[in-house]
């Protein structure tokens, strides 16, 4: 009766206040979206756009996750993009929030550790305390205390320096559930009195709505029932209003709790059903197995077996464990009281019609019983026969499929390679016959020139005509040869990595030395922007891709054009980039340079190459963990980059 009371007095108090609040929500959804709308693409350089976003994505939290992972990965990119550092690490919090909210816990630790490493590197001490909040939360869940406990000490240390009310009241909540958690009720009823009181102060009704959820919870836990009701209904007004699915079904799954406990079957069970129905559509396997859980104590307190072994075997299939013995022996044992009952039933019944002098009928029904549960108790071994040899079948067929599967791998494996092999060979028939055709000609044409030198048959002018031409042949075979040995080296030795601290800075510079007298010869500016940065690559392996850059970048340049080489750092990638104002490639010589092929190209002078170079390029710079690339437009020049790992983190990554 005293229950009934309560909730006559909160009901009008309930819908007196749902219009007022439910329109604050949405209007602050609605006043979000209009400022996103009306920023538009004016804002990309805005924090506050990214932050907007933020709001966003908090707002959506727990009413719809795909809006809220939206919001979260669209402000996570655009704070990538102007470098807002705060605004990153705050976006991953709310993805991680999110990814939590749909049982997704792997991406969730790794969201939080990101955010959290961000909030280092600034020195946000506010951030990294929202950080460990939400880490101690997850351990809490997860049932280490100890590691839930240490985070929020530290959190509670950083609060004291910040002076941050919300956050203390998080922790307050924390500690309160830790402490409920340990069965010491008393205390964790003061923390989270303490929690609610101060977001109450600064009227945040969500974490309010929480804290209330909290405190029933607790209360029924020590068998006040009454005044659990209370707080939870303060919880489901705001809940409802909001449109907050994930704390409906919770909330929803208490109450019917602690209606069960009342003896108020009719609300408990109207409450478990909409809690399941809820936890259904979000797929939240353990609201849903509560709320079975639930369902099933509800039929079973009514005498209602039927339904009782229904949702029980619901909450059996979302169970850890779908072949635990004690569940099986709970859910044969269901069976049979229902079976059970239904015959008593129908005995009395039948006893009820007939005269009580009818005592050969009575031991006919009596015999009918033994039979019937012997029969049951038949059947239940032969399920269990069947089970178990259905159990050791499928496991068979599992590891069948297991092995034919890895076979069917091993045999896509070895197709593929024996066509790799295929066409790698071909390449390399391709490679070395360009290769025969390029030396040839410059080796015979100094042949020819000793010849004319020893029989004395030219004139000073023309030696020193032919030298030139000479000399750029012998040039163009020794950047050949280079390469070729190169590519030979790493065919032999299987691409053998070295990786170390490279400066590169030094690399470039060291390089662009190599070629200071070809660009003046044929006056060409190189121009070089220092970084700082420091990658992480096999410096031969570097050092022939960028001779190959900087050579090509000059050959291919007009006398009075420009090499520019610039190096920047993208997240955790360092990019070298080589742009000349030469005359450009067509796009058929873009085609074939992705497709990793070689062919013979000439320079502005006559310059030949092969395009191993190029192909060196591809395979050094995937080898070293990064990826090479070619930009170009005939008559408009090129430019070719390539990225090298940036160095590891010395932090290591605590989860």
């Amino acid at each position: 009766m005293k229950s009934i009371c309560i909730v006559a007095l909160l009901l009008p108090i309930a819908l007196g206040i749902c219009c007022g609040r439910a329109a604050a929500q949405s209007g602050e959804i609605s006043r979000l979206h209009t400022t996103v709308r009306g920023a538009g693409r004016s804002v990309v350089a805005d924090t506050a756009y990214v932050d907007t976003l933020n709001r966003l994505a908090r707002a959506y939290y727990g009413r719809n996750a795909d809006s809220a992972f939206f919001y979260g990965r669209r402000s996570l990119d655009y704070a990538g993009q102007i470098g807002y550092r705060r605004g990153e690490a705050e976006s991953w919090r709310m993805l991680g929030n999110t990814y939590e909210s749909v049982g997704d816990y792997l991406h969730m630790l790794s969201s939080y550790q990101r955010s959290r490493d961000i909030a280092q590197q600034l020195g946000n001490t506010a951030l990294i305390a929202k950080v460990d909040i939400n880490m101690a939360l997850f351990y809490r869940q997860e049932g280490e205390y100890d590691r839930a406990q240490h985070l929020m000490k530290e959190v509670q240390e950083l609060n004291q320096r910040n002076g941050d009310s919300v956050q203390i009241a998080y922790v307050a909540s924390s500690l309160s559930d830790l402490a409920y958690r340990q069965g010491l009720y008393d205390q964790a009823l003061q923390y989270a009195w303490q929690a609610l009181r101060v977001v109450e102060h600064i009227k945040d009704e969500k974490t309010a709505a929480s804290d209330n959820v909290d405190i029933g919870k607790i209360l029924a836990a020590k068998g006040d029932y009454s005044l659990a009701l209370d707080h939870y209904l303060q919880s489901m007004a705001y809940y409802r209003e909001a449109k907050d699915r994930l704390g409906l079904t919770s909330t929803n799954s208490m109450l019917a709790e602690v209606y069960l406990a009342l003896k108020d079957y009719g609300k408990a069970l109207t409450c478990a059903q909409e809690s399941l129905q809820t936890a259904l559509a979000l797929g939240r396997n353990l609201e849903t197995q509560g709320s079975a859980r639930v369902l099933a104590k509800i039929y079973e307190a009514e005498g209602d077996y039927k339904n009782a072994l229904r949702y029980f075997q619901v909450y059996k299939n979302y169970s850890d464990s779908l072949f635990n013995d004690q569940s099986h022996r709970e859910l044969l044992s269901r069976a049979a009281q229902y079976d059970y009952e239904e015959q008593a039933s129908k005995m009395r019944y039948e006893h009820a019609l007939k005269d009580a002098g009818y005592e050969r009928a009575l031991r006919k029904d009596a015999v009918q019983i033994a039979i019937t549960v012997c029969i049951i108790a038949v059947l239940i071994l032969l399920a269990f026969i069947l089970w178990r040899s259905r159990f050791v079948n499928r496991r068979m067929n599992r590891l069948l499929r297991e092995k034919n599967e890895k076979i069917e791998e091993q045999k896509e494996t070895l197709e593929l390679q024996a066509v790799q092999l295929l066409l790698n060979n071909q390449q390399k028939d391709k490679l070395f016959s360009v290769v025969a055709h390029d030396l040839r000609a410059p080796l015979n044409s100094l042949k020819a020139v000793l010849d004319f030198l020893r029989e004395k048959r030219l004139s000073e002018q023309e030696i020193s005509g032919m030298m030139s031409e000479l000399r750029r042949h012998v040039d163009s075979s020794s950047e050949l040869v280079s390469n070729l040995l190169f590519w030979a080296s790493s065919q032999l030795t299987g691409e053998v990595v070295n990786r170390v601290l490279l400066s590169v800075d030094e690399l470039v510079l060291e390089t662009l030395e190599l070629f200071v007298r070809a660009a003046r010869e044929k006056e060409v500016a190189l121009k070089v922007e220092p970084s700082g940065l420091v990658g992480y690559a096999d410096k031969d392996m570097m050092q022939v891709v960028m001779r190959n850059l900087l050579s090509n970048a000059i050959k291919f340049c007009l006398p009075g054009g420009m090499v520019t080489v610039t190096v920047k750092r993208k997240l955790t990638e360092i990019e070298i980039s080589v742009l000349d104002t030469g005359i450009g490639m067509t796009r058929e010589a873009l085609d074939r340079i992705r497709r990793k092929e070689s062919f013979t190209s000439y320079g502005t002078v006559k310059e030949k190459g092969t395009g191993l170079g190029i192909l060196l390029c591809h395979q050094f710079a995937e080898a070293n963990g990064g990826l090479f690339f070619v930009e170009s437009e005939w008559g408009k020049g090129s430019r070719c980059y390539f990225t090298i790992p940036a160095p590891p983190s010395s932090s290591s990554i605590s989860v």
